[in-house]
């Protein structure tokens, strides 16, 4: 969340490198005090979340270029900063613009099958066709999506798949202080093997249909504003082929979720926000002969945006949430919800990020009722030149699988590098390591990848 400044801002606001200590203990301290009560707590919400909904206002925009006066003098992130020298331009037809663009990304993976008993490296390469189409009309908003990402690899061939997704977004503005916005999601996607609540016994990517409408009305033209929205969202499981030549029923894990949600805040001043958010939320699931995970959710977060400075940004937020099981012997979920983040500008070209949380995680793990995530990350981003980005981050995770004795400890930690080579061509390189050590022998895994991407925009 940006915090506008109506106050102009001057160079001064650069520190020297012997200056640079003091925001650094304060961000230390403050990393560290999120990670003790995120020991303690669950956070089950994404403050900035909205389901994808459109949220922004005529007068909000107005007022973005009129308090947000820091990025004339440099006091901005490197990642939201104004590259349209190196963006595409897109292609006019009537009142929308057309940007289609075509990626490949080409993956050495030396543990493919995400688990240390029986480690495979394989070549794999990803190719994400698309083309999104950005209506120009002078007030309102309708945008379109289609995309896809076909997964091939060179020797593990029944690990191959394609997704395929659609989205469309729009946004009513009938007055300055007022939008309805509404957004359609539907996507043939896969499930993975790295991911929590992937079954082991299957053979290969799991097919899933997903798909979501999400409808709110935003208002914001003063101190207070907020956005009433509400959600229904489903995922279709699609049994799978074990490894021993079976058929496993993943329709159990079909799951339903209805949530209604209010985000509101108050402009206390140009540097102070008070945020808040509240769901509740109805989750049904199929289940089978031994597991169901209906249950009705609730989960409240509110707290403080504030700046100590235009280089040094805030946000601090506690809460409550629930999950009541209509199954008897699932255990309820009752628990403090905390969320801390930290932006840091250092300098001009550096941007420094934290974030400490722990989270309810709603999984679909057939033998699992639920699963909590605690994880505290950092993130770097460097502008090394007009055109070359440098980023690195590092993870540290823990989740906690409940109704089984699990727990996964994890740690990830990656580097790269994006290169705007013109408006049409990006090119980028990385490297990630990971290392998860769980109670269950079967889930430990040792993995590197390197990766080296195109991507061609129109």
């Amino acid at each position: 969340m940006r915090v506008r400044m109506r106050r102009p801002v001057r160079q001064s606001f650069w520190c020297s490198p012997a200056r640079l200590l003091c925001p650094l203990r304060l961000a230390v301290s403050a990393m560290a005090l999120g990670l003790m009560l995120g020991q303690q707590s669950a956070l089950a919400l994404d403050l900035d979340s909205t389901d994808g909904l459109n949220t922004e206002t005529v007068a909000s925009r107005d007022r973005l270029k009129y308090w947000d006066n820091t990025k004339r003098f440099g006091a901005e992130s490197v990642g939201t900063r104004d590259r349209q020298y190196v963006e595409p331009e897109g292609i006019r037809a009537g009142e929308f613009l057309v940007f289609p663009s075509a990626g490949a990304l080409v993956i050495f993976d030396d543990n493919v099958l995400a688990h240390d008993i029986e480690r495979k490296s394989d070549i794999r390469t990803d190719l994400t066709p698309g083309v999104a189409l950005r209506s120009q009309f002078s007030r309102h908003v309708l945008d379109m999506s289609l995309d896809g990402k076909i997964v091939n690899y060179l020797d593990n061939t029944d690990q191959n798949y394609a997704d395929v997704r659609a989205r469309v977004d729009g946004a009513l503005h009938f007055d300055n202080a007022n939008t309805l916005g509404i957004d359609l999601l539907s996507a043939l996607e896969h499930e993975e093997r790295d991911d929590p609540s992937y079954p082991l016994t299957a053979k290969g990517p799991i097919e899933i249909f997903h798909n979501r409408v999400t409808a709110g009305i935003t208002h914001d033209v003063s101190r207070l504003y907020g956005t009433i929205s509400a959600t229904a969202e489903s995922w279709s499981y699609t049994n799978a082929e074990a490894v021993n030549g079976t058929t496993l029923n993943e329709e159990a894990r079909d799951t339903q979720i209805y949530s209604s949600q209010l985000k509101a805040g108050y402009r206390i001043s140009p540097g102070f926000e008070l945020v808040s958010k509240f769901r509740v939320l109805r989750a049904e699931n199929r289940g089978d002969l031994k597991i169901d995970r209906d249950a009705w959710g609730f989960e409240a977060l509110a707290g403080l945006a504030f700046e100590t400075n235009p280089l040094l940004r805030w946000r601090i937020l506690g809460g409550f949430g629930s999950r009541d099981y209509d199954q008897a012997n699932l255990p309820d979920v009752r628990t403090l919800l905390v969320q801390a983040d930290v932006q840091w500008l250092p300098t001009q070209r550096l941007t420094l990020y934290a974030t400490v949380a722990r989270e309810i995680l709603d999984t679909t793990d057939i033998a699992s009722s639920t699963a909590t995530q605690s994880k505290l990350k950092l993130r770097a981003e460097y502008d090394v030149y007009h055109d070359v980005v440098l980023n690195g981050g590092l993870e540290f995770r823990r989740e906690e699988f409940g109704s089984i004795d699990r727990t996964d400890d994890s740690v990830i930690a990656s580097v790269g590098v994006d290169y705007y080579y013109t408006k049409n061509w990006l090119f980028t390189f990385g490297y990630e390591h990971q290392v998860r050590d769980s109670t269950t022998d079967s889930q430990d895994m040792h993995r590197n990848r390197f990766m080296l991407g195109a991507k061609l925009r129109f």
